[in-house]
Formats: structure tokens, C-alpha cells, sequence
């Protein structure tokens, strides 16, 4: 890895405007204040523990869950048909409550998609009419395995595809940081012209006041026509209109500069002048496997591809038989007092299979499985046509990252050139030896090389974090780049 430093840059001064309390700021410490302050930061920090939340609830779903449900007081008070012994109804009034509690630990069996549990168990029924009873009910321990009687393991294939977003996630999260220092980059540079323009429209203000009244005298004595003084003035004027012109633009830049940097007081800022663009031998092919390696867009097409598959082995499942079942053992006890109603519990089984079979449904299943299996062939398709223009796509990027380095000595180059030009012009015009359109065609040429120039090197830097951003891959430091999270 090499660098150099532009000469030419060191023409450019620092921004000048006439504001208090300037803020000095380079283009490093305004990408890094973005990163830690900005509004934006906090968005995709945001975002990003959302996602992260979520996979650790899925996560703590998998571990035993502890859960303490019942009802309160229940009050119930009617009339109700009573049969009699003799066969016939009479009609009593009832006055009940109810108090139950239930403590449950449950745990999901990964491997079959099933549920095991242990519970505990208390109620007390009160019947106040027609004659007062008190019974307590109590089941001390019960152990069971609800199991589904299916080919299709909803909590493993939902495991895999939370595996899949929080790691689209990360990569998103250092995608995202990336696009913000092109974001800040792009505003960066674009407060950097309009200053540069606001610097050069002042100085060829000052040069053109000075050779209007050169011209002045010159045309009192009748050295040079009437045509020539008024075309002197109004280059004059062009001047400071540029001087108002630029000024407006370096306002609206600060104003986009502070509101994406979040920085709330009316500061001006006094940009440090870009030097260095380090030149990158940047390999096409380790780019491009860098790419496919980190990038969070071919994590979404697997995912994708693996709710197609999730999708096919549900429709599958559906076209056999399904059911369930229910297995639990405890003891359970009742008596009119709470301490005898756990005194000698008796044995609680309770079996239960439950089934369903498709007999008959004109094909249903059938189109549905079908339906599923095209959908999968799709989005298998689409997943092979983005990876090859994901491919282009990187290659693109990396060709233009390589031509603006050439570009931009060139650039330099050519803003020197420039420069001395105008220099050399504005010395003969004073001798007399050009006329002011002449040195009206170097000024225009040098203020175009200026500005190219700067535009070049914004287009650099802007390229230079594509780049990162595209590859998530650091090619001046040789490393991925990452954003140092830890899933909690």
C-alpha cells in the first residue's frame, strides 16, 4: 500500500467564513462524530438492537420457562335445574367461588418439536348455597410431553432462520455505518467545494477590483478603449456576484453538515484541507469474494431460500397423517382441609393420541406441496441471477475506485497548470501584452480546475467508503471490517 500527497492541495486553505467560533474538522473526525452522535447512528444502533432483542427472546424461549397462572376469586351465583332422584328437576338457587393456582415449568424439545412440563397444582371450590362445603383440590407434582405427530419441526426450522437474521443483522449494522460515512463523506466535501468556491470567488473579487482601477487610469489616459473598461467592470461584477452566490451555498452545506453530525449550536465549521488519497492495489477477485463473504444481502436470499424449504416441508407434512400426543403422570389429591389435601396423594395418569388424515380434498394438498416446491425453485433462481449481478456490481465499483485514482493526478495536475496560467496571464495583462478577454478565458479555466479538482477528490473518498461498504473488507488495512458486536 503506497500514498502520496497532492502539491496542488496544498493551494487550498481552510474554510473562512465570516461567523465566530469555527470548528476546526476533518474528514476522519466528522465520519467518526457521525458514528457516535448523529441521529442517524442512533437509528441503525437502534435498529440493529431490535433485531438483536428479538433473536434473544428466541433464544430464551428455548430454555425452561417458568410460569405462575390461576384464577382469582370467581364468584357465581344463579339458578340452576337440579335433577332429582327420582328423575325430575328442581330449580335451586347456587352461590360458588373458586381460588386456583398453577405453577408451570415447561422446556421446547428441540430435536422433535415437542414440549415437556412439570406443574404443580391448587384450587379451593366454596359452595355457600344451598348448603355451605369447602373442598380443596391439589395435584403436588405432574410431569408430561406434549408431542405433534408431524414431519414438519416448526422450533428447529425457526431456530435456523433466526440464525440467519441476527447474522444479516450484524452484517447490516456495519453496512449500514458504512453508507452513513458516505452519507457524511458526500456532505462533507460538499460544504469543502462551496468553501473552496467561496475562497477562490473572494480572491478573484479582490484581483478584479484591483484591475478595474488599473483599467480606470488606463482608460483616463487613453491606453485602452471604453469596450475594454466595461468589459473589465462587469468580470468586476460577475465577481461579487459569485462571492454571494458561493457564500449562500457554504450557509446551506454547514446547515446539512450540523444537522447530520447532530450538532445543534450554530457553529461554523473550518474543514481541514484533504492532503492524502491513499492509492490501493485493490484485487477484482479478492473483492469480490470479500463481498460474497460478508455482505448482508446474500445472507437475506439464504434466508429466503430457507423459508422456501421451511414452506415445502410444511406443505409435505400436511399430505400425511398429523396428530398428537399427550402424555403426563403426577399425584393429585382432594379433601375438605388444606393439609389433608396432601396427605397420601393418589396416582393421576392421563393418556391422549389424537390424529387427523387426509382422506380426500381434490388435490389440495397436492397444489399446495406444488405450489410450495415452485416457489422454492424461484427463489433459488433469483438467488443465482443476484449473485452474478452482485458480482458486476462489485466489479463496477472497483473500476471506478481504480480510474479515479488515476483521475485524480490528473486533476491535481492540471489545477496546478492552471493556476500558473492565470498567474503568468494576470502579469501580462497588467504589461498590456493580452487583452481582458484573455485573461478573462484563464481565469475561467483556472476556477473550472479548481472546483474539478475538489470534485475529484470528493468523488475519490466517496468511492473509497463504497468500497468498504460493498465488501465490508478494509483493503488499506488488509481486514474485514466489523462492527465489534457480541450477540448478549
Amino acid at each position: 500500500m503506497k500514498s502520496f500527497t497532492l502539491a496542488a492541495a496544498l493551494f487550498f486553505t481552510s474554510v473562512q467564513v465570516s461567523a465566530q467560533d469555527n470548528m476546526p474538522l476533518s474528514l476522519e473526525e466528522a465520519i467518526n462524530m457521525g458514528k457516535s452522535q448523529s441521529m442517524l447512528s442512533k437509528k441503525i444502533n437502534a435498529a440493529y438492537e431490535s433485531v438483536q432483542h428479538r433473536y434473544n427472546a428466541f433464544m430464551a424461549g428455548l430454555k425452561p420457562q417458568v410460569s405462575l397462572s390461576g384464577v382469582l376469586p370467581s364468584y357465581d351465583s344463579r339458578l340452576d335445574n337440579v335433577v332429582q332422584p327420582d328423575g325430575s328437576y328442581k330449580v335451586q338457587s347456587f352461590r360458588r367461588s373458586n381460588i386456583s393456582t398453577n405453577l408451570t415449568v415447561e422446556q421446547n424439545i428441540f430435536w422433535t418439536g415437542g414440549t415437556a412440563f412439570v406443574t404443580s397444582n391448587l384450587s379451593q371450590f366454596t359452595n355457600k348455597q344451598p348448603f355451605f362445603q369447602k373442598q380443596f383440590q391439589t395435584t403436588p407434582f405432574a410431569i408430561g410431553v406434549r408431542q405433534p405427530l408431524t414431519l414438519f419441526n416448526s422450533v428447529k426450522w425457526n431456530f435456523e432462520q433466526e440464525k440467519l437474521r441476527i447474522k444479516q443483522a450484524e452484517k447490516g449494522l456495519v453496512e449500514d455505518n458504512e453508507d452513513l460515512s458516505v452519507r457524511i463523506t458526500q456532505t462533507y466535501f460538499d460544504l469543502y467545494v462551496a468553501s473552496m468556491e467561496y475562497e477562490n470567488a473572494r480572491s478573484n473579487e479582490a484581483i478584479n477590483d484591483t484591475l478595474f482601477k488599473i483599467s480606470q487610469g488606463r482608460f483616463n489616459v487613453g491606453k485602452i478603449a471604453e469596450n475594454e473598461l466595461l468589459q473589465v467592470e462587469l468580470q468586476l461584477m460577475n465577481a461579487k456576484n459569485a462571492v454571494t452566490q458561493s457564500q449562500v451555498r457554504v450557509e446551506v452545506n454547514t446547515k446539512r453538515l450540523r444537522n447530520l453530525l447532530n450538532i445543534t449550536a450554530p457553529v461554523t465549521f473550518k474543514l481541514t484541507p484533504v492532503k492524502d488519497a491513499p492509492i490501493l492495489a485493490v484485487d477484482k477477485t479478492i473483492a469480490i469474494r470479500e463481498a460474497r463473504a460478508n455482505r448482508s444481502d446474500l445472507i437475506g436470499l439464504s434466508l429466503l431460500e430457507n423459508q422456501a424449504k421451511a414452506d415445502v416441508k410444511r406443505s409435505q407434512s400436511n399430505r400425511f397423517a398429523s396428530g398428537d400426543i399427550f402424555l403426563s403422570y403426577g399425584l393429585n389429591q382432594t379433601a375438605t382441609s388444606l393439609s389433608n389435601a396432601y396427605q397420601d396423594p393418589l396416582n393421576a395418569q392421563q393418556v391422549n393420541i389424537g390424529y387427523s388424515i387426509p382422506l380426500f380434498g381434490f388435490g389440495k394438498n397436492k397444489h399446495q406441496e406444488e405450489a410450495a416446491r415452485k416457489n422454492l425453485e424461484a427463489v433459488r433462481a433469483e438467488q443465482q441471477y443476484q449473485q452474478k449481478d452482485f458480482d458486476i456490481e462489485v466489479e463496477n465499483v472497483v473500476n471506478r475506485f481504480i480510474q479515479l485514482q488515476t483521475g485524480i493526478v490528473i486533476a491535481a495536475k492540471s489545477d496546478t497548470i492552471a493556476q500558473k496560467r492565470y498567474d503568468v496571464a494576470k502579469n501580462r495583462y497588467l504589461l498590456g501584452k493580452i487583452s481582458i478577454t484573455d485573461l478573462g478565458l484563464a481565469q475561467d479555466a483556472k476556477d473550472k480546475a479548481l472546483i474539478d479538482y475538489t470534485r475529484i477528490l470528493q468523488e475519490y473518498w466517496v468511492a473509497y467508503y463504497t468500497l468498504r461498504r460493498i465488501t465490508l473488507f478494509d483493503f488499506e488495512k488488509e481486514q474485514k471490517i466489523t462492527a465489534g458486536v457480541s450477540r448478549k
